[in-house]
């Protein structure tokens, strides 16, 4: 299964494409790029990674990757790639047991870990909103 749900590399979904697939997960992804555009003035744009990955909202600072966003149905798929000083940082920052399993059991890679995170419309975007600070401002 893919990453994100739009994974023809030929078709780019629209952002009525993209409202409509994540459901009610909505509000989430709307506080989540408010947050990211307006609070942290990323810049954002959709990139196709492959069909394994497909169509992301991906969010840079300064020509680096700080999150992708991948739509899926009814979710998202956060992706936040942590290098070992953020990691250490994360691990310390009181999240819940799920994300802290989470980034335990990543595999880290020469980048990092690649940490992936499903958001519903039940899921607290704070503890996103945390790791993207830890992202942006843990060298």
């Amino acid at each position: 299964m893919s990453k994100g749900f739009f994974t023809n590399k030929n078709s780019k979904p629209t952002d009525v494409e993209i409202i409509d697939i994540v459901g009610k997960t909505k509000d989430n992804l709307e506080l989540l790029f408010r947050y990211l555009t307006d609070e942290l003035r990323l810049k954002g744009e959709l990139k196709f990674y492959g069909i394994n990955y497909g169509w992301a909202l991906r969010f840079n600072k300064s020509g680096k990757s700080v999150v992708s966003i991948y739509p899926h149905k009814d979710c998202l798929t956060v992706q936040i790639i942590l290098n070992k000083s953020q990691t250490d940082f994360a691990l310390s920052s009181g999240f819940d047991s799920k994300i802290v399993q989470t980034i335990k059991n990543t595999e880290p890679i020469h980048e990092g870990k690649w940490v992936y995170l499903t958001v519903d419309e039940r899921t607290e975007i704070s503890a996103i909103k945390k790791l993207v600070d830890i992202r942006i401002k843990i060298k």
